[in-house]
């Protein structure tokens, strides 16, 4: 995704101490530890930018019909994650995250109780070995008048700010104007300003809350700019998009999740022809089942075509960037991470083309958006670190983590969950 390089066939990368030092043929590097990537193509870490890390345990258990609402559930269920819970469920996310080739997640927490809470997504994020931006947020039933808690918010950047190697970062996630009075939105669209902070927000994701004209509102105030992140904006319209473009500000989609939960069917082509920055989210596996961004890559490319008639209007090549270079440069980490260049970080990732369903490779970069699933990443390198190496997570006993994951699921549902045999 380095747009100097373009495509190497047959090349080497060589990594020393978490960055990539050179790309090339036939490398020099003697005493090297080599991984063997014959038949395999190499590509960087792909990055989520919106996960609601906090509820992974409540893995595929959407709405059905006759049944109880999404977001109902959701309240009821929310009360009950102890922080021991939500440090748990965070686990188990970033073990899916891996396992399909992320290296960089945005962990959305709207379920942040108390700083105890605050602290159990820390200790998660931290222990995973990849990158991650906590997205510090509210609890599920903050009252719309109620604030955030401030002052806990400055105490976790500061924590943040001196960890060591500068693998997690902060943002900000608000309720905004479709869920909170005008006096709390504002205010903590100042507060992020005073702290440096990115911010967060959902907007405009059913056509009754695109009634609130959230983004304009939002950009009538002069609040829009590169450090806002307009997650879904399922129904934004064309006036919305070109103040998005002219702010700088960048949209989240997450097709998997906002289809499940009948928002609709995200803008892809209306984004990508406004010219908006736009990155790819998980959202939550309760609605997408597990992480999947090869999946999330497709859909939007064949959305983009579906709803244009145009089987030109987007290529492979444009979501690849989404969830790679694009996504870093939203995140304001573009020099650091998102393409396989000389002196960036070392994320990269290895898909198997051997395995049935990805050879023959005509073309790398539809395969990858076309083919690939988590079942082809055979290893996965952040900081220059194997978190994943022939097929198996590293440092982590699936065994283990399902034990703990049922017994989580049997306290939240305060019953005994299903499992298979």
């Amino acid at each position: 995704m380095d747009p100097t390089l373009g495509e190497l066939d047959q090349a080497d990368v060589l990594i020393e101490n978490g960055i990539i030092r050179k790309i090339g043929k036939a490398l020099s590097a003697t005493g090297a530890k080599v991984l063997d990537g014959q038949g395999m193509l190499i590509l960087p870490g792909l990055i989520d930018t919106h996960w609601h890390l906090w509820n992974s345990l409540l893995r595929s258990s959407a709405p059905v019909p006759g049944g109880p609402a999404f977001f109902e559930t959701q309240q009821t269920l929310s009360k009950r994650f102890t922080p021991a819970l939500t440090e748990l469920s965070v686990r188990l996310g970033l073990a899916d995250a891996i396992n399909a080739g992320f290296t960089t997640v945005n962990s959305w927490s709207h379920n942040i109780r108390s700083p105890e809470h605050a602290q159990a997504e820390l200790r998660a994020l931290a222990g995973s070995r990849i990158n991650a931006r906590l997205w510090y947020g509210y609890a599920q039933d903050l009252p719309p008048a109620s604030p955030m808690d401030f002052a806990d918010i400055q105490r976790v950047h500061t924590q943040i700010q001196n960890m060591p190697q500068g693998r997690i970062d902060l943002g900000l996630a608000v309720r905004g104007p479709e869920r909170t009075d005008v006096p709390i939105w504002v205010a903590e669209f100042e507060f992020a300003a005073k702290q440096s902070l990115p911010i967060s927000t959902h907007v405009a994701v059913t056509k009754q809350m695109q009634k609130q004209k959230a983004i304009q509102q939002l950009a009538s105030r002069g609040l829009l700019s590169s450090r806002v992140q307009l997650v879904h904006a399922t129904h934004a319209d064309p006036e919305d998009l070109t103040s998005i473009r002219e702010s700088g500000a960048s949209v989240c989609v997450t097709p998997l999740t906002e289809m499940r939960v009948g928002y609709g069917l995200p803008p892809v082509a209306a984004l990508h022809r406004a010219k908006v920055p736009v990155s790819l989210g998980v959202d939550t596996l309760v609605l997408s089942g597990n992480a999947n961004p090869f999946m999330l890559m497709q859909t939007c490319l064949n959305l983009a075509l579906a709803t244009t008639g145009d089987e030109q209007a987007m290529t492979a090549r444009d979501v690849l960037h989404w969830a790679t270079q694009g996504a870093a440069d939203i995140m304001g980490l573009g020099e650091k991470i998102g393409s396989i260049t000389v002196g960036k970080q070392a994320d990269l990732i290895m898909v198997n083309t051997r395995n049935i369903g990805m050879f023959p490779v005509i073309d790398p970069v539809n395969s990858i958006v076309q083919s690939a699933s988590p079942a082809v990443v055979t290893s996965v390198i952040a900081n220059g670190k194997l978190v994943k190496h022939n097929g198996v997570l590293v440092g982590v006993d699936p065994q283990a983590l399902a034990g703990e994951a049922w017994e989580g699921v049997r306290q939240l549902l305060q019953r005994q969950p299903s499992r298979s045999v």
